[in-house]
């Protein structure tokens, strides 16, 4: 306490003075006293400072008096530190593991947009590594034009661009920049790849619809604008047999619609059962060659394996005839089309193979979205709605099937429907 420095003090000078007193020498000897006390206290206070400095190195003084609360409050002061420490690198930790766990990439930035801190998103979607990127720029690391407008753009709730990612181009991403703890800032990515690749399907979707159903409607309207009371029954005849073909085309669309919309909702359950493949491909056979566009084609059976396969038979008879039809509806009157059932070790496998015009690479990724046409004359004069393998898909997905297709032009079309062993058994 404050007290026994004035006590200190009090009892050097006095005793100083005393003895100054019996040798006459009293301001001497008290202006002594005095100078060595003060050199005796800044001795303290260095090695107080020594002890601030470095205070896992020296000791800190121990003396009672001011110096001595000074150590006490310091000591009680670093432990509050300590504590407070503790408890932001466990928030820290937290912070970490959580943003670690999201999928999509985090990057707290400092300041010039240097990298403070990036989760492991970060390096899969943006290429910012941590921590060998450590107070890295992140524009070095991010060279989009559109994300450098956005990093030196005022900070807002529409601080948003759509970028390409520095990892795969063709994969697309949002970026979002917020503030983080004062100058601080966060940058978020979020693969928006496939929710893009959505919205352009459902624009491309809402178009192909108008653009499908408009065609045959304007056919019947202009037939229906064409006659009068006075129309001779040689002019309805010629116009009914077209007006009933675009009808037909309307309602077969319709229903294209709703079956892919419930297979789409799950709207109906799955009813496996073990089905006779060899007899169901021999009854699609004969649909087959029921086919306005069935001439003179050849259809081959081949039956590899006698072991059945655990389905909904109405589903699969949907799927593999639309992969049969179109077989024989987008080749030349004098192709060959091979139907083949096998089972190996990893599969089984249904597959439809055709010798005719073949489709161009580019076109594969995107034959089984709707209404998507390779040669959209060729399969309007075939009668097709464009929704055959988007059905095909999706029933092989209720099925946990997958479909692939390869093709060459001028060699042919390919089209294997793979289902699991475990859907397989031999009766």
């Amino acid at each position: 306490m404050m007290h026994w420095d004035y006590w200190r003090l009090i009892t050097t000078v006095s005793v100083a003075g005393f003895v100054g007193l019996l040798f006459d020498q009293m301001l001497l000897t008290m202006f002594v006293a005095t100078f060595f006390y003060a050199i005796w206290l800044q001795g303290t206070w260095n090695r107080l400072y020594r002890w601030l400095k470095e205070p896992k190195k020296s000791n800190p003084p121990s003396i009672d008096g001011v110096i001595d609360d000074v150590c006490r409050e310091i000591d009680r002061v670093s432990k509050q530190n300590k504590s407070r420490k503790k408890r932001l690198r466990g928030y820290l930790k937290q912070f970490q593991a959580a943003t670690a766990a999201l999928p999509d990439a985090v990057v707290v930035m400092g300041d010039f947009g240097k990298v403070e801190w990036a989760n492991k998103a970060a390096q899969t979607l943006l290429g910012v590594r941590w921590p060998q990127d450590s107070h890295v720029r992140v524009n070095n690391l991010i060279r989009d034009p559109e994300f450098h407008k956005l990093l030196h753009a005022p900070v807002s709730k529409d601080s948003v661009a759509v970028v390409a990612s520095p990892i795969r181009p063709e994969q697309q991403l949002e970026v979002k920049i917020v503030n983080y703890m004062g100058k601080g800032r966060l940058l978020i990515a979020r693969d928006m790849t496939q929710t893009i690749k959505l919205q352009r399907m459902r624009r491309d979707f809402v178009a192909n619809v108008s653009h499908e159903l408009r065609t045959p409607l304007t056919v019947l309207h202009g037939y229906l604008e064409m006659f009068t009371a006075e129309s001779s029954a040689e002019q309805w005849g010629a116009a009914l047999p077209v007006m009933q073909q675009q009808t037909q085309r309307m309602d077969l669309m319709i229903k294209d619609l709703l079956t892919l919309s419930q297979l789409e909702m799950g709207e109906k359950p799955l009813e496996h059962r073990p089905i006779d493949v060899g007899d169901l491909l021999r009854s699609i056979v004969k649909d087959a060659e029921q086919l306005q566009q069935y001439q003179q084609h050849t259809i081959n059976l081949e039956l590899e394996s006698d072991k059945l396969l655990l389905a909904d038979s109405d589903e699969l008879r949907s799927a593999i005839s639309n992969l049969v039809f179109n077989a024989v509806k987008y080749t030349p009157s004098d192709s060959t089309v091979t139907i083949r059932w096998m089972v190996n070790k990893n599969n089984g496998c249904i597959e439809v193979s055709d010798n005719g015009f073949g489709i161009a690479e580019h076109h594969l990724d995107r034959l089984t979205e709707r209404f998507y046409r390779v040669d959209s004359g060729r399969s309007q004069e075939a009668g097709g709605t464009g929704l055959g393998l988007a059905i095909v898909k999706h029933i092989l997905q209720r099925h946990g099937a997958e479909l692939s297709i390869s093709s060459e032009i001028g060699e042919g079309s390919q089209f294997c429907c793979y289902f699991p062993l475990k859907h397989v058994s031999d009766n």
